[in-house]
């Protein structure tokens, strides 16, 4: 748009180039006829000289009268120069049109690339995230507990999840499908540059997650705990917060002030989440069975989804939305 802009502008200042005020240059040639008049009728003049000039204004003055028409602007035939210089500029505007087309359809083509493949990585993570819903679902409909309420929410989040899934293996079909068509292009060097810049990101974010989880794994009480699950007492959960705030920015502290209405029960499970413990080993730690831990954090994600329906908008479990935080 910005090109056509400057294109037509420039087509404007070519106009102008070739046009002159039209009154003003009649005017000019009424005064010069009468200045001329003057001087023969006076004598000062030679009036041969005197002659050719008149003959020469009146027939530039009859010609301007005729260019004009009536009108404000009158058009004159431009000069070799000037038809020169307006036909490189023309020239010039015309490749330099072409240029940057050609630059745009292929930017627009590798922004598409791009968006393929980030597309396709995150609806790779967004299956894995639903398989193991769908997992914790299943375990949630072995707990005999559950109201046939509860049972027919659960059967409905799974019927949901399936239909997800399978939206999800169509897109990434039709997504390979369109990658296939950039695989025998050449790399532009800005596309490798993103990719280079990519990796480096997702690597410091891997190793900022290697060390936070070394700290926690390395940690003696989390290391015996994994090792021989028990029941925490009041001790261990305090020891457990504090280790998961200061590996994790003050964990406990963010997720309550962003989540106020949840129960200490539901935080001692987040913490737990956060920490990453097996549902095997949050049920040793609660003495509850392994599905029961499966129902309460189906329960926990509704809880969390009437403060923030967004945290699931894209099929996350809730261990990959706690471990965001």
């Amino acid at each position: 748009m910005t090109l056509i802009r400057f294109s037509l502008f420039a087509l404007l200042l070519g106009l102008a180039a070739c046009s002159d005020p039209a009154y003003d240059v009649l005017l000019d040639y009424e005064k010069s006829l009468c200045r001329a008049d003057s001087l023969v009728q006076a004598g000062v003049a030679d009036s041969t000289q005197t002659a050719e000039m008149l003959s020469e204004l009146h027939r530039e003055y009859s010609r301007a009268k005729e260019l004009s028409d009536g009108k404000r602007v009158r058009m004159q035939p431009a000069d070799k120069r000037k038809q020169f210089l307006w036909g490189a500029f023309s020239a010039l505007m015309f490749g330099l049109n072409i240029w940057l087309s050609i630059r745009d359809i292929k930017f627009r083509d590798d922004r598409k690339h791009r968006r393929y493949l980030v597309d396709l990585s995150e609806n790779e993570q967004r299956l894995r995230n639903n398989e193991r819903e769908r997992e914790e679902l299943k375990a949630c409909l072995e707990e005999m507990s559950l109201t046939e309420a509860e049972r027919e929410e659960v059967h409905r989040s799974l019927t949901n999840l399936m239909a997800h899934g399978n939206r999800l293996h169509e897109e990434n079909e039709s997504l390979r499908t369109r990658l296939k068509e950039y695989e025998k292009r050449p790399v532009p060097r800005e596309l490798e540059l993103l990719k280079k810049e990519g990796e480096r990101a997702r690597h410091l974010n891997e190793q900022v997650q290697v060390l936070s989880s070394a700290l926690v794994e390395g940690d003696e009480v989390v290391e015996q705990l994994r090792r021989r699950p028990r029941f925490l007492t009041d001790a261990d959960w305090e020891y457990l917060q504090k280790l998961a705030d200061r590996v994790y920015d003050n964990f406990t502290g963010r997720f309550s002030q962003h989540f106020p209405q949840l129960t200490p029960a539901h935080r001692q499970l987040c913490l737990l989440i956060r920490l990453r413990f097996s549902n095997a080993q949050i049920a040793t730690f609660t003495a509850v069975s392994p599905s029961s831990v499966s129902q309460q954090k189906f329960r926990l994600k509704k809880r969390l989804m009437e403060a923030d329906e967004a945290l699931f908008a894209n099929g996350e479990t809730i261990d990959t939305v706690i471990e965001r935080y």
